[in-house]
């Protein structure tokens, strides 16, 4: 009984344990991300949809970032810089204007995938500052003929910036064509995506075409048909640019009273059974 006391007095004082660790200061990236939105993302061959999927992975990623700043363009027939500037503020902007991204807005923006424009765009999005700068492009690549003469046109201001390191990634079953479902305000499946001629319109990804376009803009090319990858791609992006510029030492203090009171409720009970 007494050394219950006793350990429940160490619980009142609330005892502390210091522990040093190792902290790796890196030095900060500016990442713009380029989200296709066109109508196609919302085939759900990746489920919950591609345009979805790739939200909660760039959302996952985000908030995983330190001292990075984020940008984010997106794109259809024409391309919208969401952000006038790449911020490191990821809860209370990027993320709030990355969730305001949803079948309503996709449905709103003129169709079409002009990823020449969207190249453009986020350059023109990237700060000044001699930091380093990452490009995360990603689509489901569908081509549309006028597209190869606004990527050429890009291509041309790309090289110029050799500071800027492009990442085109691809999303979606490339070996299935997938309908585009149509939901109400509950989620349900009203109908699918029709032509003029009322068929149903089915689309493919093309990783041919999107290898092509990032070659042509001087970056990697990587495809995920299901969704599962996308996290393992974007760590790999940032962990090869990541820069240690040093090491401190970092003390972390840990509460230990919760070990003293089980402790004393240990004891307590041992009292009571003997």
């Amino acid at each position: 009984m007494s050394a219950a006391c006793c350990a429940l007095g160490m619980v009142v004082l609330q005892p502390k344990w210091q522990t040093t660790q190792d902290h790796y200061e890196k030095e900060g990236l500016e990442i713009v991300f380029v989200l296709d939105v066109s109508i196609s993302m919302l085939a759900e061959d990746v489920k919950p949809n591609r345009l979805q999927r790739a939200k909660m992975e760039i959302s996952r990623l985000v908030q995983g970032l330190e001292g990075d700043r984020v940008g984010l363009v997106v794109f259809a027939a024409r391309a919208f810089s969401l952000l006038p500037y790449p911020t490191n503020d990821y809860e209370r902007v990027f993320l709030r204007i990355l969730n305001m991204i949803n079948e309503n807005y996709v449905r709103f923006v003129p169709y079409g995938t002009n990823i020449g424009n969207a190249f453009i765009l986020a350059m023109d999005t990237f700060s000044k500052e001699n930091t380093k700068k990452v490009m995360i492009l990603l689509t489901d690549g569908e081509e549309q003929i006028i597209t190869r003469s606004q990527v050429a046109e890009a291509v041309k201001l790309l090289l110029e910036r050799k500071d800027i390191a492009i990442y085109v990634v691809g999303i979606g079953d490339p070996k299935k064509a997938s309908p585009i479902p149509k939901r109400d305000k509950e989620g349900n499946v009203t109908g699918y995506e029709l032509t003029e001629e009322e068929e149903t319109i089915y689309t493919k990804p093309n990783p041919v075409f999107l290898r092509e376009i990032a070659e042509m803009v001087g970056g990697t090319y990587q495809h995920d048909a299901t969704g599962n990858e996308l996290k393992h791609i974007f760590a790999q992006v940032i962990e090869r640019h990541k820069n240690i510029v040093g090491i401190k030492k970092k003390n972390i203090i840990k509460d230990v009273s919760q070990y003293f009171l089980g402790g004393a409720l240990a004891l307590l009970a041992l009292y009571f059974i003997l």
